[in-house]
């Protein structure tokens, strides 16, 4: 089923009639902070020195993700989804399985995706993975041929191979979703159809996405020849919001243990680390809800890097706008 411009998660609910959240809806996962690509749209084709901060670490350590699984328990209620992400590839943390599989053993997530470039799918890591109780796997492709993924990515990949470990998974997933998904400048005139040829039987969604400007080191224009769309990354069309909604139901786990309130490529706040503090202690501390407050007063200047991002721009839906219930909201965080 093509789902453009839609989440893979499902219908979502309208943020300025349920917030402040007792529970935060999501919880990201950043496991790993390396990647086997280099795609020419993302922070990692970029020299680490000249990246500005990020993590200290590149893994996560096991026990102290299974310190936040525990955390997660002390929430009134399960979060909606706990999601392997971040500025890497999950995959390449050697625990990644059994990461997942506590936890689904600990029943704290509704739902537990990973968001993949699926190279790493070997027979072996597609069952482990299945086993472990995944609930969505979501896998971002970068080219119909293997010339199209030496441009974007920087890598030389054997796309028949390819193919058949993503038709193995799909053949052998279980319960476990495939979501399989390409971002538009990795296709060239023509390749859409193609696309939707090679990989329309092998998932139970997919769609195509819409590049998202999201590092200031990066020339989009010579990228992407339509970056002046303006349209958010699942394809709506691009509003003027000035408040990110991602703080008000979403928080970050870094591979450093440092707590951070959005998904951007570059730390904007550490509101904690849950090598110290609880996770739950750190969703309703001072310090989140006073990033919270300046998002609804519109003083994202405070934060510096908040002050130049407009990378939340192009990953908003409709239910998440805030602006015109600023007001009202400021008034439940006092």
């Amino acid at each position: 089923m093509r789902i453009d411009g839609k989440t893979p998660g499902g219908n979502r609910t309208r943020l300025s009639e349920v917030i402040p959240l007792s529970t935060p809806y999501i919880v990201q996962i950043f496991p790993v902070y390396r990647c086997n690509f280099k795609c020419n749209y993302c922070i990692h084709s970029i020299p680490e020195q000249n990246r500005r901060y990020i993590s200290s670490k590149s893994f996560l350590d096991f026990e102290l993700y299974k310190k936040c699984i525990d955390d997660l328990c002390k929430f009134p209620k399960k979060i909606k989804m706990l999601r392997f992400a971040g500025t890497g590839e999950p995959l390449l943390h050697k625990d990644i399985a059994e990461m997942v599989k506590y936890a689904v053993k600990k029943q704290i997530a509704s739902s537990i995706d990973i968001v993949t470039n699926g190279l790493l799918l070997t027979k072996k890591l597609s069952k482990e993975l299945v086993n472990s109780g995944l609930s969505r796997l979501r896998i971002s492709i970068q080219g119909v041929n293997s010339e199209k993924y030496r441009k974007v990515s920087g890598v030389n990949l054997n796309f028949d191979k390819f193919i058949q470990n993503l038709s193995y998974i799909y053949e052998n997933k279980g319960k476990t979703q495939i979501y399989i998904k390409i971002i538009d400048c990795a296709l060239d005139e023509g390749d859409e159809q193609n696309f939707f040829k090679i990989f329309g039987n092998i998932c139970d969604t997919i769609a195509i996405e819409h590049v998202l400007p999201a590092v200031s080191q990066i020339d989009y224009s010579s990228i992407d020849k339509n970056s002046t769309k303006n349209l958010t990354q699942n394809g709506i069309k691009l509003e003027n919001v000035e408040i990110c909604p991602q703080p008000f139901y979403l928080m970050q786990i870094n591979p450093d243990g440092n707590i951070v309130p959005c998904c951007s490529m570059e730390t904007c706040c550490i509101l904690g680390n849950c090598s110290t503090e609880s996770l739950y202690d750190i969703w309703n501390n001072n310090r989140y809800n006073n990033f919270r407050k300046a998002q609804l007063l519109k003083q994202r200047k405070t934060y510096p890097i908040c002050n130049k991002c407009n990378e939340y721009k192009y990953a908003v839906f409709p239910e998440d706008k805030l602006d015109n219930d600023a007001e009202k909201l400021l008034k439940l965080f006092k």
